[in-house]
Formats: C-alpha cells, sequence, structure tokens
C-alpha cells in the first residue's frame, strides 16, 4: 500500500498537513518489496521539479542489490539513502516499508567508501567532494555503514572539512544482527563500509539529548582498539561492567544474556563541560573484552549509565524544543534520528516518544538507526549511540 504527501493535494489521513506544508513530495510504501520501492520512486520523480531522492528503507524488507540496484541506477536525480531497522514517519514507526521523499532544492550527494579501511583518507577525500559545492549548502543529512570501524574519524574529518555554522545530523545503516552487509542507498546501488553525505539547500536548527544517568564510575579506559574496550582500570572491561550492572539490577548475567542487560545500560564518555557522549555496547568477547558502537579511545573516562521511559522521553522533548528555539524561520517539518536502541528499551513506548517530538503534528521523517551524528551548527561534529537528534527544518521556496 502508498500513501503520498504532496502540496497540490491531500486527503484522509494526510488532509491536516495541508495547511503547514507546500511543495513536500512523499510516498510511504508499506509493502516493503522492489516493487513498492520502484512504483514510490516513479511516483515521486514524475515531479518536474524534484532534484533528488531521499529513500529511507526498513531492513525487513530482505533488500538485495541484485534486485534493487537496476532500480537504483536507472534514478537520473542524484539519491541518498539506507536501510534502517526501522523508519519513522508521523505519529508512528515501521518495521516493513520504505519512504521515498522528493527533494525540490538544489541537493548535492556525496559518497566516501572504504570507511573501514586503514588506507582510506578521509579528509583528502572530502576535500575533493566538497571542492565546488561547501559555499552553497546549509544543512547534511550523513548516513554511515552502522557497522564500519573508523566511523569516529570520519566524523572528526568531516568536521574538519566542513567546519562549524552549518547543521550536520545522520545515523548508522545496517541490521540489528549485526552482520555488516549493504546498507547505504545510491545511484551506483547499495554500498557496504561507506558514508553518504547529502547537501540541503535549507535551513535547520537541531536538537540534541538522550536521558540517560550514571550508576556506576567514572572508569579509565586502560586499554581499547577501535570500537573496543579491552580493559578499565586495567581489569577486564567485562569483568568491571558485569561486576558494576549486578550491583545496581540485582540480577546476574552472562554472556548469552548481554545484549538484553546492555540496552538498559551503556557507557558515557565524559567530555569537558558538556553531555556526556554515550557507547551502546553490543558484544562481550571471550577475552573480557566490550564491542561498541563507535570507538572509545584509551585515556577516555567513562560512566555506566541506565535510565527509565520517562527519562528518555522527557530528553527528546528538550531535544525538539532545543531544535525548534534554535530556528528563527517557520517549521514545515522536522527529521528525526533516534537510536534503534532506544527503540529496544522503551519497547510499547517508544510511540509515546514520538508524539512527543510530533506533539503539534508536523510533517516528521525519521530513521531508527545504528548510531547517531549531529552537531549544533557552533560546536563538534560527534558520533553517539542510544540519542535521540531532531530538526526543525524551513524548507523556504523551491
Amino acid at each position: 500500500m502508498q500513501r503520498r504527501l504532496d502540496g497540490a493535494g491531500l486527503a484522509g489521513y494526510y488532509a491536516e498537513m495541508k495547511s503547514v506544508t507546500t511543495g513536500l513530495v512523499m510516498v510511504l510504501d508499506e509493502t516493503g518489496t522492489p516493487q513498492g520501492l520502484a512504483d514510490a520512486i516513479a511516483t515521486v520523480i514524475a515531479d518536474p521539479a524534484v532534484k533528488g531522492l531521499l529513500i529511507l528503507s526498513c531492513s525487513a524488507n530482505g533488500f538485495e542489490p541484485a534486485a534493487i540496484d537496476p532500480i537504483l541506477n536507472a534514478i537520473s536525480v542524484p539519491i541518498a539513502g539506507g536501510v534502517f531497522p526501522a523508519i519513522i514517519y508521523q505519529q508512528r514507526h515501521y518495521e516493513t516499508g520504505t519512504l521515498v521523499w522528493g527533494i525540490r532544492r538544489d541537493f548535492d550527494v556525496h559518497i566516501i567508501e572504504g570507511l573501514s579501511q586503514s588506507n582510506t583518507a578521509f579528509q583528502d577525500a572530502l576535500d575533493e567532494q566538497f571542492a565546488n559545492t561547501l559555499d552553497d549548502e546549509l544543512m547534511y543529512l550523513v548516513l554511515v555503514d552502522g557497522f564500519a570501524r573508523r566511523i569516529g574519524e570520519f566524523v572528526s574529518d568531516l568536521h574538519d572539512v566542513i567546519g562549524i555554522g552549518r547543521q550536520v545530523m545522520g545515523g548508522g545503516a545496517g541490521t540489528l544482527d549485526m552482520v555488516q552487509r549493504p546498507c547505504l542507498l545510491a545511484n551506483k546501488g547499495m554500498l557496504v563500509d561507506a558514508a553518504i553525505i547529502a547537501g540541503f539547500q535549507i535551513s535547520a536548527s537541531i536538537g540534541i539529548g538522550h536521558g540517560w544517568q550514571t550508576v556506576s564510575g567514572p572508569y579509565r579506559v586502560t586499554e581499547s582498539s577501535q570500537n573496543t574496550i579491552k580493559s578499565l582500570d586495567w581489569r577486564p572491561a567485562a569483568e568491571v561492567y558485569r561486576e558494576a550492572v549486578e550491583a545496581h539490577s540485582n540480577a546476574v548475567f552472562d554472556a548469552e544474556d548481554f545484549s538484553n542487560v546492555a540496552k538498559a545500560y551503556p557507557f558515557g564518555i565524559a567530555r569537558l563541560d558538556a553531555e556526556r557522549i554515550v557507547r551502546d555496547p553490543i558484544l562481550m568477547g571471550d577475552d573480557g573484552s566490550l564491542t561498541c558502537v563507535g570507538e572509545v579511545a584509551e585515556g577516555d573516562h567513562v560512566d555506566i549509565l541506565h535510565g527509565h521511559e520517562a527519562g528518555l522521553i522527557a530528553a527528546a522533548r528538550a531535544a525538539r524544543a532545543e531544535a525548534d528555539q534554535g530556528l528563527e524561520q517557520s517549521i514545515d517539518m522536522r527529521l528525526f534520528v533516534d537510536c534503534i536502541s532506544r527503540v529496544l528499551f522503551l519497547e510499547g513506548a517508544f510511540e509515546q516518544e514520538i508524539i512527543a517530538v510530533n506533539a503539534d503534528n508536523k510533517p516528521l521523517v525519521g530513521i531508527c538507526s545504528i548510531g547517531e551524528i549531529a552537531n549544533h551548527g557552533d560546536e563538534f561534529l560527534e558520533f553517539y549511540n542510544k540519542t535521540s537528534v531532531i530538526a526543525a527544518v524551513h524548507l523556504g521556496q523551491p
């Protein structure tokens, strides 16, 4: 089934949007099939004003390059997109389906491949990519393979290239089985171990919040390798983590129970005069290590965090308020990047978080990601976990 939203005419469920936006062309295909994707794209690009496509798809669709690449290869306008554990549209999230958004403003897409490879010089590649477009782009949506091993380094180099003063948000694509496979969508097809940076000529303001609180720590990271913490305070990281979590939760767990426990107990990396950056532990190694979504550097100080439904929802509401207050123009729509581990933690209450973000029922588009990327325009660009990132957007005139 398809649902269409555009500025020319709205009906049924979407009738209330007509008064708050113009020129917004989207199709939600709830079938999650390659044919549904092709049909949605055809509907959107039938609008002659569309200059690019943002395609957000669910991993349960089971998209494979053999079926999807020919569809993407045939599109003449720039494409940016990804496959995520879930997508967000209006008042709910979808675990099957695809959203196609036709961008009616200038839309530049930049691609960096080899995100895990040690010989990929990110800054050189980014300088080349942005040589002719940087001055024209006001906001960036950054989508990365969520299981690439050098995301933090890539994000740091991206910040160095684009500088401050631009709004940046995005997140990691992939599936919850933690197997790295093609998960990004571009004109050349489905990509793995890559990053897509989409530049928009739209105005936006970003808010960030997570709602997790310290229950133990700080601990010094005394040995790590990229996204794997090997020791804390010179003890095996898993041993320290297990002791702290079992003491707080009054529950005993082992490696088989780890994912169920870890979703409620992330790490928080300390920052000077700023909120902690959350890191999501996803794997306990036989060697006593803990693998996280995103790098943790030796010398970092980390706390073990915990949260509750009300606190997480309140943090998302506060991020939405921060974004709204920072936008000087009228709000035409919002973009929402929320960590899939928040969905797993909140379970049935996740829809309450979406409602908190979308209380005024403006058009809302988002992803449930494997890690989040964001800044506030005048701060350092960071890679987060278990965090809500919200952009209030003014589309302006196409």
